[in-house]
């Protein structure tokens, strides 16, 4: 995966890097720099989480006729749980106090801060998994798989909001 912290800092223009001579503006400028990955990072998460989302969406639609409807509660759960973990990243402290702010963060707790939610890009991969396992027990007409899958797709999206709550913990711990 890409370093969003390093693009960014690339992408500075001429005066910025003029102005990053002036004596304190350059640790100011690198949290900024680390403060814009950070959020990039964050908005990618949040849209792929969405993009499992309306699979999850499609999944459950497909599970309104046939064997499946006795599990769309269920689903239907998972899928509530996964909005509001998108809600919640989309709208998570950035780590970060302003330049005049009484409280400083220093730039390895919004290094940890970025790097913890680089970790969470995983965790899109095994909701991914997760729903392909539901579509195949839905396709192949298994319930007693589809009742298991079905939980594992709840398990995956609460192991996932949880592992972002980790983050708010960080948080209080940096200011």
């Amino acid at each position: 995966m890409v370093d969003l912290r390093q693009t960014v800092s690339d992408h500075l223009g001429g005066l910025e890097s003029l102005v990053a001579k002036i004596p304190g503006y350059k640790g100011y400028k690198e949290k900024e720099i680390r403060r814009q990955a950070d959020n990039l990072l964050r908005q990618h998460l949040a849209a792929l989480f969405a993009e499992q989302l309306t699979k999850a969406e499609d999944v459950a639609g497909q599970m309104l006729t046939g064997p499946g409807i006795a599990h769309l509660d269920d689903m239907g759960k998972g899928n509530t749980r996964l909005q509001t973990l998108i809600d919640k990243i989309k709208t998570a402290a950035q780590g970060y106090a302003g330049f005049f702010d009484a409280v400083k963060v220093k730039e390895d707790q919004l290094d940890e801060l970025y790097e913890f939610d680089s970790a969470v890009l995983y965790q899109v991969d095994e909701i991914s998994d997760a729903l392909d396992q539901v579509q195949a027990a839905l396709d192949s007409g298994e319930t007693g798989k589809l009742a298991s899958s079905v939980r594992r797709y709840v398990k995956t999206v609460t192991d996932a909001s949880a592992a972002f709550d980790k983050r708010r913990d960080t948080m209080m711990g940096i200011i």
